[in-house]
């Protein structure tokens, strides 16, 4: 054979590796993980779903739950037979169901081959979280597994916020159990009571890390709402809400008629030495008490079954980065899928430009986070 039928042989040969690996499953999600980075990171230039795929359909739902009423949407691919599904679970205040960045992702899912469903809880869109949070998941689970078009064993869990910590209780839930094949947790809390220290001392302490860390204004609101919620006094409970709900300065002015527990509790928020925190934590009321643990994901991570996926930015002001870190080490063995750390978000949403380099290295660190998920739906 000659030198030219030897390239011609090579690159006949190399083409037909190339079609395989194509049609390899981990090649082909890796291409579709690749195709949907743009849908969750505007500033890239150029979405090829948009341009090659139908837009999917949209479809509304309700139903209620012991924590009020969850509304949302549903994105199908609108292709026939039955698709992987993934729920993206939003955090307490979530954005509106049709504000872009939000549909532009479950748009970008769902022209990848996913149903995909937007469940917005009412308990979590007034600032409350509840233990209840978890029986809207697993309603919401059930939903999912009855329609004809979803598979009901490739089901999948991405919980923004709040949301991952809610998730991560649920995957612990019996009534799940065999029900997801993943839950990813993206910037959220691992156990309340370190939260609120976090928010109090306005510090993170943590395995080596001791840094000073400024809660963003919604954190404060949230946390405030548990302790308006909890507190037994209607007084503290007012005061409370005036000032970090309302954000009424002037209930400043009646700080002096609350209690020792209120003091305490706004004291919290306002900010304290450690010291000071530990000893306003102490004076909360079991009811507070009660809450906080509730909603807690330290209590159950032993119970996970699940593999769970972690990821969360470094200049997380809503929630800690700490507190991830926590929760990875303390997931059973074998659980844990993949950790990721990112300098690319503000909390949950992308915003950092391309400016250089260094942001396309985040990127790729984010691709390997979501064609990992994708590969157990897809």
């Amino acid at each position: 054979m000659g030198r030219l039928g030897r390239r011609r042989a090579l690159l006949l040969g190399t083409a037909l590796l190339l079609l395989f690996l194509a049609f390899t499953h981990p090649v082909r999600v890796a291409i579709l993980a690749l195709a949907v980075l743009p849908s969750a990171i505007a500033s890239l230039p150029v979405d090829p779903l948009v341009s090659l795929t139908p837009k999917p359909t949209r479809e509304y739902f309700t139903f209620p739950y012991p924590g009020g009423s969850v509304e949302g949407d549903v994105y199908s691919p609108g292709r026939g037979g039955r698709h992987g599904a993934i729920i993206l679970l939003l955090g307490a205040r979530p954005v509106d169901r049709d504000e872009p960045p939000l549909v532009r992702f479950a748009e970008g899912m769902s022209r990848a081959g996913l149903v995909v469903m937007v469940p917005i809880a009412s308990g979590l869109e007034d600032g409350r979280i509840e233990a209840h949070e978890v029986d809207a998941l697993v309603a919401e689970v059930e939903l999912l597994r009855g329609r004809p078009d979803v598979d009901p064993a490739r089901i999948g869990v991405i919980g923004f916020s709040v949301g991952g910590s809610v998730a991560i209780q649920a995957a612990a839930d019996p009534r799940l159990d065999g029900k997801l094949v993943f839950v990813n947790a993206f910037g959220s809390y691992f156990d309340t009571m370190d939260f609120a220290r976090a928010i109090s001392t306005r510090s993170l302490q943590y395995a080596g890390v001791d840094q000073p860390w400024e809660p963003d204004p919604l954190v404060l609101q949230v946390m405030a709402r548990q302790m308006v919620d909890t507190l037994p006094d209607p007084n503290d409970r007012a005061v409370l809400e005036r000032l970090y709900i309302d954000r009424d300065v002037g209930a400043r002015a009646d700080v002096p008629t609350m209690t020792r527990a209120g003091r305490a509790a706004l004291g919290l928020l306002d900010g304290l030495p450690p010291a000071e925190t530990e000893a306003a934590l102490a004076q909360m009321p079991p009811e507070t008490l009660a809450r906080l643990q509730a909603i807690s994901p330290s209590r159950v991570i032993d119970r996970v079954r699940t593999r769970l996926f972690l990821m969360h930015d470094y200049g997380d002001h809503v929630v800690p980065y700490t507190e991830t870190r926590r929760m990875a080490a303390a997931t059973p063995p074998g659980i844990l899928e993949r950790y990721a750390e990112f300098d690319l978000f503000d909390h949950v949403m992308p915003n950092r430009p391309p400016a250089d380099l260094s942001f396309y290295f985040e990127v790729a660190r984010l691709f390997r986070q979501l064609h990992g998920l994708l590969l157990y739906v897809l």
